[in-house]
């Protein structure tokens, strides 16, 4: 039982929330090129298909867990407080704001 919640509590101080720069993006309307994503915000500010990702900065993509929290910030450039999941490249976001 000790091992066990050692397991957890290790696993979680890992998986802290943490701060981001990007763009909230339809996955419809970023662009690829041999190392690097990027946002067509205009695109992502019409286009409604897709699902709701995130790109960071450096350009990586990551699935938005909770696509309510950006609803009306699609082809914007945000800061937010969110937490990978690395099971499937997706992630959580607990705040956005910019």
């Amino acid at each position: 039982m000790i091992i066990l919640a050692t397991v957890i509590q290790l696993y979680s101080q890992n998986d802290t929330p943490k701060e981001m720069t990007g763009w909230i993006c339809t996955s419809a309307c970023v662009s690829k090129n041999t190392s690097h994503a990027s946002c067509d915000s205009p695109c992502a500010a019409k286009d409604k298909s897709g699902e709701a990702v995130f790109v960071d900065d450096n350009g990586k993509i990551s699935k938005i867990s909770n696509p309510e929290i950006v609803k009306g910030k699609m082809g914007k450039k945000v800061k937010g407080k969110g937490k990978m999941n690395k099971d499937n490249d997706s992630m959580w976001l607990f705040s956005i704001y910019g």
